[in-house]
């Protein structure tokens, strides 16, 4: 609440943030009717200053350049994320006798467990293509609730994404400049491929 009053109701403050500057104001009634009126002004106050924040506020939103959205890598569970991991390495090239190398990268859809507790940071991929889509994501799931310390993860395990969704992360990691082939899909995907 941006109205702080003393217990003895000595002095009001009027505090609001607009634009980022910190804006207060105080007031100190001698007086039971001056408490009365002083209140009232600071009510006044407050609402006009909050009002303004509001507008500050949306225009700021209006400018912004890049709108807030969801990521399609989201699956639901905090924690997990699904995505095409990109390995590059430096090969060769064939038949050359120069040192120069040619990049090349390799994609490979996978469960990426990463966050932290207590202090320390975790990071590990599953990798959908080698274990499946499902046994992936059961070990996941399970490896999240060995590091958080969570006993029952059945109700985690049910908000299994749907293996669809790694057809909008294919277009949305291309849309990046991933040259991602179709082939690299998870083959619960490529057996309904059209």
């Amino acid at each position: 609440m941006p109205i702080y009053e003393k217990e003895d109701s000595s002095q009001i403050r009027v505090a609001v943030s607009v634009g980022g500057q910190l804006r207060q104001k105080y007031f100190h009634p001698k007086t039971p009717d001056a408490l009365i009126s002083d209140r009232k002004q600071a009510q006044a106050i407050e609402a006009e200053w909050k009002f303004e924040a509001n507008l500050i506020a949306a225009q700021k939103n209006k400018e912004r350049a890049e709108k807030r959205r969801n990521s399609a890598y989201v699956t639901g569970v905090g924690g997990i994320k699904m995505k095409f991991l990109v390995n590059t390495k430096r090969r060769p090239r064939r038949g050359a006798k120069t040192r120069h190398k040619r990049k090349i990268r390799y994609y490979t859809p996978a469960f990426v467990v990463s966050g932290s507790q207590k202090g320390k940071h975790y990071c590990k991929n599953f990798n959908i293509k080698t274990q499946g889509f499902d046994r992936a994501w059961y070990n996941a799931v399970t490896y999240l609730c060995s590091v958080k310390g969570i006993h029952q993860c059945d109700h985690l395990l049910a908000k299994k994404p749907p293996v669809v969704q790694f057809r909008v992360i294919l277009n949305w990691q291309r849309k990046l400049g991933h040259a991602i082939p179709d082939e690299r899909l998870p083959d619960e995907l490529l057996g309904d491929k059209p």
